[in-house]
């Protein structure tokens, strides 16, 4: 299962997954999909019964993730199954590219961003995650990036291995009156109530990585909040009860 163009065709292609996989009686897996694809996956699938459902992105740092089903509730997809890649693209410290330069050269040779998974960037070399199709393209045509000369090998090296890092967060903490959005929202941004609302409705918000314009839909541990200007955060821990009966959050915000 490639990248889907509508978010109305994903179901659909959700439900072609589980029914190959019954009927092949082995996992059937798709290309990558990001963090929003992830979330719809599990809640369409979740409670479905005789599959189970396995996300690996070839590592437990990669937040690109490929989705595997099984047709068999005890027995998941194992890790070594998915049809992960991993490629090391070498260059000078000093023609060191960032991620943009070096997806946007990815791109440039013709993929669809499905068939790449995660890209870590290391002091002279890159690890890159990807399907069968984007590592034979990428081992038999990339040899630039921008301006620099870049050579690409099989597998991880131990420099490119080095860069394989979990996110890094920052601890965020305030106090709020409810676990309503338009209270969190206050909080993160140091906003008013009403501001806080208005930012809400104006499309700015999403929640679990979809749009969330219900000022007061409540927020709970393991909800990502996403905020236009203010970055990503994940609501990490139950809230604390004050002295004075307000609530103190915790959130992480992607670094």
């Amino acid at each position: 299962m490639g990248s889907y163009r509508s978010r109305d065709d994903f179901p659909a292609r959700l439900d072609d997954m589980c029914v190959l996989a019954e009927k092949r009686g082995c996992p059937v897996f798709s290309a990558f999909l990001n963090e929003h694809e992830q979330y719809d996956a599990q809640m369409l699938l979740g409670k479905r019964h005789g599959i189970s459902l396995t996300f690996w992105g070839g590592d437990e740092a990669c937040s690109r993730r490929m989705l595997g089903v099984s047709p068999y509730e005890d027995e998941p997809a194992a890790y070594e199954d998915f049809p992960v890649y991993t490629l090391t693209v070498s260059y000078r410290k000093a023609d060191k590219p960032d991620h943009r330069d070096l997806l946007g050269s990815l791109m440039g040779l013709g993929m669809e961003r499905s068939t790449v998974g995660d890209i870590f960037i290391g002091e002279s070399a890159a690890a890159v995650f990807c399907t069968k199709t984007a590592h034979d393209v990428i081992i038999d045509s990339l040899v630039r990036v921008g301006r620099a000369g870049v050579s690409v090998s099989d597998s991880l090296s131990e420099e490119a291995s080095k860069a394989v890092r979990p996110a890094e967060f920052a601890v965020v903490t305030f106090n709020a009156a409810s676990e309503r959005a338009d209270c969190i929202v206050a909080g993160i941004t140091g906003l008013s109530r009403e501001k806080a609302a208005a930012f809400i409705r104006s499309g700015s918000f999403m929640l679990n990585y979809a749009e969330c314009l219900n000022v007061s839909k409540g927020v709970a541990v393991g909800d990502v909040l996403t905020l236009r200007g203010h970055g990503k955060f994940i609501v990490s821990e139950d809230a604390a009860i004050t002295k004075k009966g307000r609530l103190r959050f915790t959130l992480k915000k992607y670094a």
